[in-house]
């Protein structure tokens, strides 16, 4: 027997003790032909496994890595977001990272300005592994409206770069896509096949729901949004069915929220809007009439980045950099001060998902607390920069100048909103025990393919709890 085919039964035989129940048709046909893919298949292969939830993906998953571990198979476990590798860590019983944190590491260019380079990958023999692939764009807007780089295609130019290195990339395509796109491109093979003819690739779909989660409202109305999704209906939710699944009328509301925030805590709580303008009057609401909070800024307030942040971590941390949609605790608001014309907090914090992780003072811009946009815009960054500038202009070297600006703290302030209520983007790739839905005012009319993707993805956000507050009348059951 040959040692790949070895490989195989033993890989056989680890999969049937780690995953914890019969496996459906479908399935099957997934293990087997992950088995063969990392047995056999040639190293230029990528290998999708797109899974909608409730289908046993995450099951799938936990028991390929841990037999993969108990094999002393190399493998390295990425994610999108903190939040996203956090949940993986917890899946598979092993340590996952952000891919920024793997794939890039930081410098800057000739004028001082920040760059993201591409890290040399030294692996041997490893399998990269990538959850919530979902979230991957074929390209990366700035703030300032600019294009970066192409996350997909440096993800496969690292892992293949790498010696006899293979990639998996897990999604549930009834998500939605990354901002911009209508579709998710690393999830789409006839996109990657176009995109990277010189890689092969395996698909494998999972889409009928488990028996054991059959039982849970989340799911089952999860389902229903999804199935309308592919089949152009509209869904009828269910809640009256599920004791984990129920409407809230706008007056019970506050109520609701501050009963879970006693349950669960604040950090275990998400509501989730369509617009940062609705997110903004939640989070106003709920600073002001459950939290009790006075001050503009608190501390005890949680609040999330809105922009990659690579300042003020050391790149060798654990977290290595503040991602976009990384959530902070604020321990202690030190002060605050108006300094080139705008206002920043000095603040004592801590990485939410990152709990190893000591606290760090840091600056944070005040303007972005309230916007109704996503971030700052170019025109307040750049008169930031001009107002800044005026700091060094006894520096006659233009490209010297620039450099001193670029390493200050001011300009490199944290772009923070508050975390209470947040966009359905910005809850991408994150999971909470309690979660409330709010689509805002919505026609029937409205109710499209692109509307039910964003259901279905605040929905599959609940992990104990799930609340619909003042849904369509369209959309629910009758009694």
């Amino acid at each position: 027997m040959s040692d790949s085919n070895t490989f195989s039964e033993q890989l056989k035989k680890q999969f049937a003790a780690h995953f914890s129940h019969e496996p459906n048709a479908e399935q099957a046909v997934a293990i087997n032909e992950l088995i063969h893919f990392t047995a056999h298949s040639e190293k230029n292969t990528c290998f999708i496994l797109k899974g909608y939830a409730g289908t046993g993906k995450t099951s799938l998953l936990g028991a390929y890595i841990q037999s993969l571990a108990v094999l002393k198979r190399k493998t390295v476990l990425m994610a999108p977001t903190g939040r996203a590798a956090k949940v993986l860590s917890l899946k598979s019983k092993k340590v996952a990272t952000t891919i920024h944190k793997r794939i890039y590491f930081s410098g800057a260019d000739a004028s001082g300005s920040f760059r993201l380079n591409l890290a040399p990958n030294k692996s041997k023999d490893t399998l990269f592994i990538i959850d919530e692939a979902s979230m991957i764009g074929d390209y990366s807007l700035q703030a300032d409206g600019s294009i970066s780089r192409n996350l997909l295609a440096d993800i496969f130019e690292y892992v293949y770069q790498g010696d006899n290195c293979k990639l998996i990339f897990l999604g549930d395509e009834g998500q939605l896509p990354p901002v911009g796109s209508t579709a998710s491109p690393a999830l789409s093979a006839e996109y990657l096949s176009h995109h990277f003819p010189m890689i092969d690739f395996v698909v494998v779909g999972l889409s009928t729901v488990v028996r054991q989660q059959a039982t849970s409202g989340i799911l089952v109305n999860a389902t229903t949004i999804r199935d309308a999704q592919v089949n152009d209906f509209i869904p009828t939710i269910d809640l009256n069915s599920f004791q984990d699944t129920q409407a809230v009328p706008g007056d019970e509301l506050i109520e609701k929220i501050d009963s879970a925030y006693s349950k669960v805590g604040a950090d275990e709580v998400m509501i989730i809007t369509r617009s940062n303008k609705r997110a903004n009057l939640y989070n106003q609401h709920i600073r002001n009439s459950i939290l009790y909070m006075e001050e503009e800024l608190c501390g005890g307030d949680l609040v999330m980045v809105v922009k990659n942040n690579y300042f003020w971590l050391d790149p060798l941390s654990q977290a290595g950099f503040i991602a976009n949609g990384e959530l902070l605790k604020i321990h202690r608001v030190k002060r605050i001060e108006t300094v080139y014309n705008v206002r920043f907090a000095h603040l004592e914090v801590s990485l939410i998902d990152y709990p190893e992780m000591d606290r760090f003072e840091t600056i944070a811009f005040m303007d972005s607390l309230t916007i109704e946009e996503p971030n700052l815009n170019r025109t307040f960054l750049k008169a930031l920069f001009f107002e800044i500038e005026k700091d060094f202009l006894h520096e006659k070297n233009k490209q010297k100048r620039y450099q001193s600006i670029m390493k200050s703290p001011y300009f490199n302030a944290l772009q923070i909103k508050f975390a209470y209520a947040v966009t359905c983007h910005k809850s991408q790739g994150g999971q909470w025990a309690v979660v409330f839905v709010d689509h805002g005012y919505i026609e029937p009319t409205q109710v499209d393919n692109s509307f039910l993707r964003w259901l279905y993805t605040a929905t599959t956000r609940a992990t104990e709890q799930l609340y619909f507050v003042n849904l369509l009348n369209e959309l629910v059951v009758e009694d």
